[in-house]
């Protein structure tokens, strides 16, 4: 603003010279002009970043009450106890090799994240629905943490071979359909308080994470994208036009198809994040695995998922049951980046700021200039 004033104070002395002439007056008051709005546009523009950048760091997150005090409060001490065991893996792998010092050094990081955030609205236990993003096999004392979008399938496919649910022996053998629609899942919900902390602290329990914002693209991509699935479409697609979109026509209303931008409007909406409305597919990864109250012995890393596969499985001892050919994924980097590139860079910032504590939980690097 007192570089605006400055050049209007100036085209106003300019303007007293008798010399000047009428043209030459009007050229320069275009230019002034010009050269204001670029200077006003170029400010706003740079606080505005600036802003979204250091509030997002410097913001003070304040303590929210457990929803479910009275409830879960037993659970939420008893579940103490697993930050402070020894994960089971770590007897079983030798310490030299690599993959014990990243597997070692993942559950540290995840400790030292949770131990950082206490007392803030991260730090609350679980309700009883919680855990229903779990599979249990009681007979090889496996849990697994699922998060869709990150090889999920694979996994169900390993789960449902292992519970007897298939007489194949590769996973990769068994269709999309049985593995999501036709086999059953035993999961820790609904066991009283007591039963599921037995398990918790006895079984091998593990998690398979990937890059939190490959996850949003490849959970866009499949449910919102093209062809995209009807139920998404019209539950979540179709009010995020409708919410977002500028004179939204009914009939794109009706295709339920938003743009990449406009879906991460939706999950950087004040009112939306850091809610259980948001659906599984792009929910925050600590809503789903509770980290901060779940002994993990193993976090399994999709950019190493069959690598950490293969080892598990020999881990438990459950080489000679199944087998898996491995398919990389859809989801690469050059994907990643030409999602994020439909984004302005206040929208990646907030979605940052959305996803951070999953960042920093599972030591995912956040660099703005890969995006831009």
């Amino acid at each position: 603003m007192d570089k605006f004033r400055t050049i209007c104070k100036g085209f106003f002395q300019i303007k007293n010279q008798e010399h000047v002439s009428r043209k030459a007056l009007t050229l320069i008051l275009i230019i002034a002009i010009a050269s204001a709005t670029v200077i006003y546009y170029h400010t706003d523009k740079v606080t505005d970043v600036s802003l979204h950048r250091y509030n997002m760091e410097a913001k003070i997150i304040k303590y929210r009450k457990s929803e479910h005090k009275n409830s879960e409060e037993k659970t939420s001490k008893t579940l103490e106890f697993f930050a402070e065991s020894t994960p089971i893996h770590t007897a079983t792998l030798s310490k030299a090799s690599p993959r014990a010092e990243r597997a070692t050094a993942d559950l540290k990081r995840v400790k030292d994240v949770c131990e950082k955030y206490k007392g803030t609205e991260y730090d609350e236990a679980p309700a009883n629905v919680g855990h229903w993003h779990s599979s249990v096999d009681d007979e090889h004392k496996l849990i697994y943490y699922y998060i869709p979008k990150t090889g999920c399938t694979l996994w169900k496919a390993i789960f449902g071979i292992l519970t007897n649910q298939s007489n194949e022996t590769d996973a990769a053998n068994i269709t999309p359909y049985d593995i999501h629609f036709r086999m059953r899942y035993t999961n820790l919900y609904g066991l009283t308080p007591e039963e599921r902390n037995r398990k918790l602290s006895s079984y091998f329990v593990f998690v398979v994470v990937r890059h939190p914002f490959e996850h949003l693209v490849s959970g866009y991509m499949n449910k919102l994208g093209e062809p995209g699935e009807p139920y998404f479409q019209n539950t979540y697609g179709a009010p995020i036009i409708e919410k977002y979109r500028f004179g939204a026509t009914p009939e794109e209303i009706k295709s339920g198809k938003p743009t990449f931008s406009e879906f991460i409007n939706y999950l950087t909406d004040p009112e939306m994040v850091r809610t259980y409305n948001i659906d599984s597919h792009w929910a925050q990864y600590y809503k789903l695995s509770h980290p901060c109250f779940v002994r993990f012995d193993y976090i399994v890393r999709f950019e190493h998922m069959k690598e950490d596969t293969q080892h598990i499985l020999e881990l438990r001892n459950l080489t000679k049951l199944v087998k898996f050919t491995y398919k990389e994924p859809k989801t690469s980097n050059e994907k990643l980046k030409e999602y994020m590139q439909q984004l302005t860079i206040n929208q990646i910032y907030k979605l940052y700021e959305a996803y951070k504590f999953d960042f920093e939980l599972f030591g995912y690097d956040f660099d703005i200039r890969s995006y831009i």
